[in-house]
């Protein structure tokens, strides 16, 4: 089964906000925030010296609840919640063009799948 091409959306967190933020790890490894057909994941390493512990976390689109969009002054931060309410995805320093994308395509996703909207 194929996918369309557009159904593959990815966020990073943005180099230029690790470094205001003194973060290393984020500099070299920036966190991302990966959505399709199935759910969403996140991508986070740890430390820098040890890439190859990391955090991958995954949720279906099914039990998504809600896609927060908080707003900055420079970047955004995303956190996706599930229905259940434990530990939601999230990913800082998005910058606002791609944030905002991101999220308003998210929600028109989690809403074709829930059926349709009531008005």
């Amino acid at each position: 089964m194929s996918a369309a091409p557009d159904d593959h959306l990815e966020v990073c967190s943005s180099r230029l906000w690790a470094v205001f933020h003194l973060s290393p790890t984020r500099w070299i490894f920036p966190g991302r925030m990966i959505a399709d057909h199935v759910g969403i994941s996140t991508k986070e390493v740890r430390f820098w010296l040890t890439p190859w512990v990391r955090t991958d976390d995954h949720l279906p689109l099914a039990h998504i609840a809600e896609v927060l969009h908080k707003r900055g002054l420079f970047w955004d931060s995303i956190s996706v919640e599930s229905s259940g309410g434990a530990n939601p995805l999230t990913i800082k320093g998005v910058s606002k063009f791609r944030s905002g994308y991101f999220v308003e395509h998210m929600r028109e996703r989690i809403n074709t799948a829930a059926g349709a909207a009531p008005r």
